[in-house]
């Protein structure tokens, strides 16, 4: 099912938890107006860079959520989440564009970049999250969340 031009619902809800694929999906039809919203944003910077996007997680589920070790107040958990890397371009130039020009209302943007990865964290702002705890840009270096400056 498609949630915009190029994002799919099986793409925003895969997991690497084989086992766990079905149940996630199943969960995810609960908020697919969360994961049709953030779709939406995806395509935002899709459209900019020019680039496909590559999707690491968006939606997991209590169980996937679980068995990855995540946050247990996680937007993912809502369908309001992705991980992602735009194919060519720099993790830190996307958070860059993100943060400072894109003009998207999100929740949280994250350059996360533990010891050898790197990925944006990309999450819907307000009304999926407070109005007070949107627009939060930060750099996780894998021990701890950092405000980001420009």
């Amino acid at each position: 099912m498609n949630l915009s031009p190029h994002f799919t619902f099986e793409e925003l809800t895969a997991t690497g938890q084989s086992a766990m694929q079905a149940k996630n999906r199943e969960e995810a039809k609960a908020v697919i107006p969360a994961l049709t919203a953030l779709a939406q944003m995806l395509e935002a910077v899709r459209s900019h860079f020019g680039k496909p996007v590559k999707i690491n997680s968006a939606f997991r589920g209590p169980s996937v959520n679980a068995a990855v070790g995540g946050s247990k107040t996680s937007q993912h958990m809502k369908g309001e989440a992705a991980d992602f890397s735009v194919v060519g371009v720099d993790d830190a130039e996307v958070h860059r564009w993100i943060c400072t020009a894109s003009g998207l209302a999100f929740g949280q943007c994250i350059l996360e970049r533990p010891p050898g990865k790197s990925w944006v964290h990309l999450s819907l702002g307000a009304p999926w999250r407070p109005a007070a705890k949107s627009g939060q840009a930060l750099v996780f270096n894998g021990k701890d969340y950092l405000p980001w400056k420009p």
